[in-house]
């Protein structure tokens, strides 16, 4: 049986606005281009994308938009839970 297995990359935004697809450093600007190359034999690729809470929704818009640039829409907002003390 053929296993189907879907590419799901992992970006993350850091509290310092720097970008990480995977655990490589990626500047904005080159953010879908590289999302097309790592993705650009999958059918369906799909994106975890974490960010600190202090970055501001302009910045987080800016990645989303690259991330639709790429052509990819499977996107999974994912955040931190409240910590109860």
């Amino acid at each position: 049986a053929k296993i189907d297995k879907k590419l799901v990359l992992s970006i993350s935004i850091k509290s310092d606005g720097s970008i990480y697809l995977d655990k490589d450093a990626v500047p904005l600007e080159e953010l879908a281009n590289t999302l097309k190359a790592k993705a650009r034999h999958e059918t369906e690729p799909g994106v975890l994308l974490f960010a600190d809470r202090s970055i501001s929704y302009q910045k987080l818009f800016k990645v989303l938009d690259q991330i639709k640039t790429a052509g990819i829409q499977r996107i999974s907002l994912q955040a931190e839970s409240e910590k109860t003390p």
